[in-house]
């Protein structure tokens, strides 16, 4: 009797493969293909629709203004005090309300405490501030549309947002800029949430000055309310203009 080969035994026990077996792999193979096509095309819609977010994230509608309204600044000023003393709390409040074409502001700026050498500061002079404002459009259909705070400075000094103690209410803050020496601008860009009629905004700012006491300062502050009045969006600008005066040398 002949033995069997090696490949005689692998021919006899292989499994035989019929022809419904054969498209069963082939139905297989293109599931797998459309589950595949499926996945890939989900990814694709995912990372669209995150564009178009990013998008408007980074350049929101533009809307037309009907009326720019520019109001009389509130100027403030106060002589630097002298190196003896370690400190002054001024507790100054600059209010500035105001009421017109459907839009009721209070916005306000709080004068802290005025440091002399301020070890926290780099040994420098240091005023803490805080910005505050109430806006509510009463017209029907109308809304807050933003709310900026621009700070302009001088070379010689630096202006810096605290973070941690910013306390928005139907705002949310789009942007934001630190001024330090060789920047002229710091700002806060707050965008209205779900567009309401009533906002509230509170933010703690800290001007820091690079010069001796004989040397003057201003800030230039600017508060911008865009709103919209139920027909059309209008821009109500509230300045302020702070000046530390520099003493005269003995």
């Amino acid at each position: 009797m002949v033995k069997p080969t090696l490949n005689v035994l692998e021919a006899h026990h292989r499994p035989v493969l019929i022809e419904g077996q054969k498209e069963n792999k082939g139905e297989m193979k293109m599931i797998k293909r459309l589950e595949w096509n499926k996945k890939t095309a989900s990814v694709f819609a995912v990372t669209a629709a995150l564009t178009i977010v990013l998008a408007f994230a980074l350049n929101p509608r533009e809307i037309t203004i009907a009326e720019n309204t520019t109001l009389e600044p509130i100027v403030w000023a106060f002589q630097r005090p002298n190196d003896s003393v370690q400190f002054v709390s001024i507790d100054d409040k600059l209010n500035a309300p105001y009421v017109g074409d459907g839009l009721s502001a209070n916005m306000y700026v709080m004068i802290g405490i005025y440091h002399e050498n301020a070890l926290a500061y780099g040994g420098c002079d240091h005023l803490s501030m805080l910005m505050a404002i109430n806006a509510t459009v009463g017209n029907a259909g109308g809304y807050i549309e933003s709310v900026h705070v621009v700070a302009q400075k001088d070379q010689t000094s630096e202006v810096s947002w605290l973070g941690t103690l910013f306390d928005f209410e139907n705002l949310s803050l789009a942007d934001r800029a630190d001024g330090y020496r060789r920047n002229t601008h710091a700002y806060i860009k707050l965008a209205s949430v779900n567009h309401t009629s009533s906002v509230h905004a509170k933010a703690t700012v800290e001007w820091n000055l690079l010069t001796p006491n004989t040397q003057s300062h201003q800030l230039e502050i600017a508060y911008e309310i865009t709103y919209y009045n139920g027909t059309a969006y209008n821009k109500v600008v509230q300045p302020f203009q702070l000046n530390l005066v520099g003493r005269e040398q003995p």
